[in-house]
């Protein structure tokens, strides 16, 4: 995958609907300004925890934006072994509904959408 400068609307679908997935979702809907935010933030060497996956199912189950946004920013991550409920169906990230008008942080997440100081615990550590 040729590297992305800037996450816009049309690469991300356009990602979405080339990209060859590792793993699959049981989300339904998934929201854009999230992801381009966390991209933008990966670009900055951030990291927002390892992604969770159901093994025996091959979804994740926690950290969906965040699986997004690793893969979009080229970074790499951790995967932890996760269970997920029996009503959990994998869905294809390409067949998701992708939110592309609304920030799902402006119902309650406020604090994630600013780079402010709780940032910080997120930043990686330098390697000697």
């Amino acid at each position: 995958m040729e590297e992305i400068k800037e996450l816009t609307k049309e690469n991300f679908i356009k990602f979405i609907k080339e990209h060859s997935f590792e793993y699959k979702t049981a989300q339904k809907s998934l929201c854009f300004a999230i992801i381009e935010r966390m991209y933008r933030r990966c670009k900055m060497d951030y990291y927002f925890k390892d992604v969770k996956v159901c093994s025996e199912k091959g979804i994740v189950v926690d950290g969906n934006h965040r699986y997004l946004a690793y893969l979009l920013a080229g970074v790499s991550y951790d995967v932890v072994q996760w269970t997920s409920s029996r009503s959990d169906e994998p869905v294809e990230y390409k067949s998701l509904v992708i939110d592309l008008s609304k920030d799902w942080d402006c119902n309650g997440n406020q604090k994630f959408i600013d780079d402010g100081e709780w940032l910080k615990e997120f930043k990686r550590e330098e390697k000697l």
